[in-house]
């Protein structure tokens, strides 16, 4: 939980800096007391109704011009707040199997073979257990699998299909490790999936393995990690942004 902390008052930190590098905090500044001022200007003159209706059309157009100038540092902080998430989600957001539990391994093929020759074969590490066969769904092309683990276990699970092997880590037990849920093939879900070096041009998409999920508890809340991170760095830009002479 420490380890959550530090990083959502670091983030929060960061998101400050970032805000009072990229933003024009005097323009913010401005906008910001003029609509305060129409504010004030509908609690007063709630009698008079055209001065509420030109505080009206007023409070619009600053609101616009304040959307516009946050635009450009949100757009700035949207790109590497999405990859540390992609790159946070495998360790904090998911666990290794868990022993005695099932769990599912799914191939999506990248195209359309026709029927198989024959039907792929999985190979896990030891310490995991294949029970079922592979099962086709062919509306959407995709060959599951029903595991199991027995122990804890690490290493590499095979998908060996007629024209070739398909390789995925796999891992199981309670020691918290960083987790590749899906590898796959096409680079640009690589920004997504970064954990894995991705897969070879072929048949297969992707595979993926059904970990669970993680949570985290605290005060008697148990909640995923991105909450937390949420959280606590919401509560440091809200505590900091006034010594730091930030506006937004």
């Amino acid at each position: 939980m420490a380890g959550l902390a530090a990083l959502g008052i670091a983030l929060g930190l960061s998101v400050l800096l970032l805000l009072r590098k990229v933003s024009n905090q005097q323009s913010i500044g401005s906008l910001r007391r003029q609509m305060q001022a129409c504010l004030y200007e509908l609690r007063l003159f709630v009698d008079e109704p055209a001065v509420v209706w030109r505080a009206q059309k007023r409070l619009l157009s600053l609101n616009a011009g304040y959307l516009g100038l946050m635009l450009r540092p949100a757009l700035i902080l949207a790109i590497p707040m999405l990859f540390l998430f992609s790159l946070l989600q495998p360790f904090f957001g998911k666990a290794p199997l868990a022993i005695s539990e099932a769990s599912l391994v799914t191939v999506k093929l990248a195209h359309l073979p026709g029927v198989l020759r024959a039907p792929p074969i999985l190979q896990p590490p030891p310490g995991i257990q294949v029970e079922t066969p592979a099962v086709r769904m062919r509306g959407v092309d995709l060959i599951c699998w029903r595991i199991r683990a027995r122990k804890p276990a690490a290493g590499l699970l095979r998908v060996v299909f007629p024209t070739g092997t398909v390789t995925k880590t796999i891992a199981s037990g309670s020691e918290p490790r960083l987790l590749s849920t899906r590898r796959v093939q096409s680079w640009w879900q690589l920004f997504w999936y970064p954990t894995e070096s991705p897969l070879p041009a072929g048949n297969v998409e992707w595979v993926e393995i059904d970990y669970p999920s993680r949570a985290f508890s605290w005060l008697g809340l148990k909640l995923s990690w991105f909450v937390w991170v949420l959280t606590f760095s919401m509560a440091t830009v809200l505590i900091l942004k006034r010594p730091l002479r930030v506006v937004f």
